[in-house]
């Protein structure tokens, strides 16, 4: 069930940084709004009192409006010149303060208003915000017709920790709803692959059914055959049927043990191998089919290569990518085969290189792939149904190995990486 448990981290993976970035975005969009309306207001206010020459007027009754019309902020309410905390300073153009007004004020001080009254001005910004004793207070530089500068400086404290203490829950209330968007949706995701799980055990129960009913037949026609060449001798034709029979064989016999490879994971034997002598087994084996092929294999194996896994399951790995090397080096080219000690002297590196002059162009990220074929020329005159490599890279990972795949100066060369 590994594909199975693949497909759903897949799933809940993209579908979870979809979320993130439209709640990210939702979230940002709706902190920078709330923002900007903050700054929007306190630019509001510090342009009101500039108006009014650095204070603010006393309360006026406002003027009568519809149900639906807007009343001025500035003189709805008797008490709003007693709840601003500003000061103001006059300055000429040679920066001296002609006049200083602190009276609504309580934290600063004549020399410290005239000081960050000069700070702001450093700043060449005709508006903004700075930070005193952990407090929050904007400005505004306002030019007068003489020629002097009016700098009103507010407290806007509660404003700017509003804000943040709203940016701060809406943090928390975002990871709170995509955490439990995930929990969720691992939950439904579960549900919602029942049916695939369900499809697919049917899927390898018929492959499994079909290939042991398939045998049957398939061994009355190897039999009746080869009855036939010992009654009127060996004929082309006999000898195409037994070829076709035996690869429709190893078909059968593929597909049965792709469709079993996830139970097969409890059947693990694992034992001390040597990586060495079971390498140089394999490339034995081929010697003959390479041979009769015009190919030449070499071996390059260092000795005593010795890992901890399950022996039949390695040799099996090993022998389907001497297998793959064989069916697809060119012709009169040549395979190599070698086994050396990973690095820090841990598990082992085997590689499987044949020359291949048609992989220049092909895109190896889908080698691996289930009935995955190359191109035309990797799948009509080689024979192959893109089974062998898919169940390499299931025994690899059954074995918790890795197996790679490259091509260089026109040879393909597949590597497994065992652990020790």
């Amino acid at each position: 069930m590994d594909m199975i448990k693949k497909l759903r981290r897949k799933f809940i993976l993209v579908a979870t940084v979809g979320v993130v970035i439209i709640v990210a975005g939702a979230l940002g969009l709706i902190n920078t709004i709330s923002y900007m309306r903050m700054e929007a207001q306190v630019e509001t206010i510090l342009s009101y009192i500039s108006q009014n020459g650095g204070k603010v007027p006393l309360y006026t009754s406002p003027k009568e409006t519809s149900w639906f019309g807007e009343t001025d902020w500035s003189q709805n309410t008797p008490d709003f010149s007693y709840q601003l905390r500003y000061f103001s300073i006059l300055v000429d153009g040679e920066g001296y303060a002609r006049d200083i007004n602190i009276a609504n004020i309580a934290a600063f001080t004549k020399e410290e208003a005239i000081q960050y009254a000069r700070t702001t001005v450093a700043k060449g910004q005709p508006q903004g915000f700075f930070e005193k004793n952990k407090a929050s207070y904007g400005y505004m530089i306002t030019p007068q017709p003489n020629g002097d500068y009016l700098i009103v400086i507010m407290d806007c404290t509660r404003d700017v920790a509003a804000v943040r203490t709203f940016m701060r829950y809406s943090l928390w209330f975002g990871v709170g709803c995509i955490i439990l968007y995930v929990v969720i949706l691992a939950a439904l995701c579960n549900l919602a692959i029942k049916p695939f799980i369900r499809n697919m055990e049917n899927q390898k129960r018929f492959i499994t059914n079909a290939g042991h009913e398939l045998k049957t037949p398939i061994a009355i026609i190897s039999a009746n055959t080869e009855a036939l060449e010992l009654i009127s001798g060996k004929s082309q034709w006999t000898e195409n049927i037994l070829k076709q029979v035996q690869r429709l064989s190893k078909l059968i016999n593929d597909l049965i043990m792709l469709s079993k490879m996830d139970e097969q994971k409890q059947e693990l034997v694992i034992e001390d191998v040597n990586v060495s002598e079971l390498a140089a087994s394999v490339a034995e084996s081929f010697q003959m089919v390479a041979q009769e092929a015009g190919k030449t294999i070499s071996t390059e194996i260092a000795p005593g290569v010795v890992v901890r896994s399950d022996s039949k399951r390695l040799y099996t790995l090993v022998n389907i990518l001497m297998d793959n090397a064989v069916k697809y080096c060119d012709d009169g080219g040549a395979i190599a085969v070698s086994v050396t000690t990973a690095k820090k002297q841990k598990g082992a590196l085997v590689a499987i290189s044949n020359t291949y002059a048609e992989g220049a162009n092909m895109d190896y990220s889908h080698f691996f792939e289930r009935f995955y074929r190359g191109d035309e020329s990797h799948n009509s005159q080689k024979a192959g149904y893109g089974i062998g490599l898919s169940m390499a890279e299931e025994l690899a990972q059954l074995l918790k190995g890795k197996l790679g795949v490259a091509y260089k100066d026109g040879v393909i060369t597949f590597t497994v990486r065992l652990n020790s």
